[in-house]
């Protein structure tokens, strides 16, 4: 079986002598035919980060990323009922193991979902970071006329951003930050209404200028109401992390912030804005079951493009340069595809 092997940072290799697994009791086996490469598997390609949770072993000892991937029942573990043999699912493992041409699947809403007629393998693949997206939204309680500021729009941002557009059309200003450029074209194609490059601007005199200021006995704010950050802590990126920049945005009352960016190492941050601003800090990690299902039936129904957000295609046996672009300022998901005549 083809399949990758994460050896170290900076390392991965495509393996043509991988087993192929066999479904355990309650598992089907998948085989793929795309694999997207998640910002956490980036994370762990730069640094280690997550790497425990984010590779399955093969019995070679070969480490295999790929969480959010598509494909076709190839086969039934014992005491699977109601799925059959060539049906075309999405799969989210938790431990890795989708970049490659088979992969095992706990049978269970959270991890296996049919795709539904006019959605493809290359799509479908984007299923679980638009689910992750849809909770985020739905954490977030957006009121109409609120402004909404997101933080990072790679895949799971631009995401958010769908989901906002798709669940909230009457929110208030939707300003997508980032510091690529082609990730801001892509937030705008997919309904922000403003864009935000740190390396440009300072943040929060840009959000003054595009929402108003407030000034009280709690401190300043730039009238942003809720924060969803998707960007987390990157060290090497300079300036504050997103929370202390988004916990200043925030409004001085009632402001909401959704936490769902990795974070690469500890961090410090100027905490005082949590006593003066009272907000409300909420965790966001994965999705509900059902999320997946509406993930699915939107792009469908063609209320989110999810095509659009692929920006570079490679084949598997090319598992290197995929990580190389993925970390490269103009790719926003890189899709890895497996033609299924060549994973039989």
């Amino acid at each position: 079986m083809l399949s990758a092997n994460y050896i170290d940072p900076g390392r991965i290799e495509a393996r043509s002598d991988a087993t192929r697994p066999k479904p355990a009791p309650g598992e089907v086996l998948v085989a793929v035919e795309a694999c997207g490469i998640c910002g956490s598997d980036l994370h762990m390609y730069r640094n280690n980060s997550y790497r425990h949770s984010l590779v399955r072993k093969t019995p070679e000892g070969y480490d295999v990323p790929g969480h959010e991937f598509a494909g076709r029942i190839a086969e039934l573990g014992e005491g699977v009922e109601g799925w059959s043999v060539g049906e075309a699912v999405v799969g989210v493992t938790g431990y890795g193991g989708g970049m490659a041409q088979f992969v095992t699947v706990p049978v269970n809403p959270f991890q296996l979902v049919r795709i539904p007629e006019g959605v493809s393998f290359a799509e479908a693949a984007t299923t679980e970071p638009m689910a992750d997206g849809l909770q985020m939204v739905r954490k977030a309680e957006i009121k109409p006329g609120e402004n909404v500021m997101v933080f990072g729009v790679g895949i799971i941002g631009l995401g958010v951003i769908q989901a906002i557009r798709a669940k909230c059309p009457d929110v208030g200003r939707v300003i997508a930050v980032d510091v690529q450029d082609v990730r801001l074209e892509a937030a705008k194609g997919v309904g922000a209404s403003d864009t935000i490059n740190p390396r440009n601007a300072d943040i929060f005199e840009a959000a003054v200028a595009l929402c108003g200021a407030e000034d009280d006995y709690r401190g300043k704010s730039a009238k942003i109401d809720v924060v969803i950050d998707c960007a987390g802590y990157i060290p090497h990126i300079p300036g504050p992390p997103p929370l202390e920049i988004a916990l200043r945005c925030l409004v001085n009352r009632g402001g909401r912030i959704v936490c769902f960016g990795a974070y690469e190492e500890p961090m410090t941050i100027d905490f005082s804005y949590v006593i003066k601003k009272e907000p409300v800090i909420i965790g966001s990690n994965g999705y509900a079951a059902e999320e997946l299902v509406e993930a699915l039936d939107m792009m469908r129904t063609g209320k989110v493009d999810r095509v659009g957000l692929i920006s570079h295609t490679y084949a598997l046996d090319e598992i290197s340069a995929a990580f190389e672009k993925q970390g490269q300022p103009e790719a926003v998901k890189v899709m890895l595809e497996i033609p299924q005549d060549t994973a039989a």
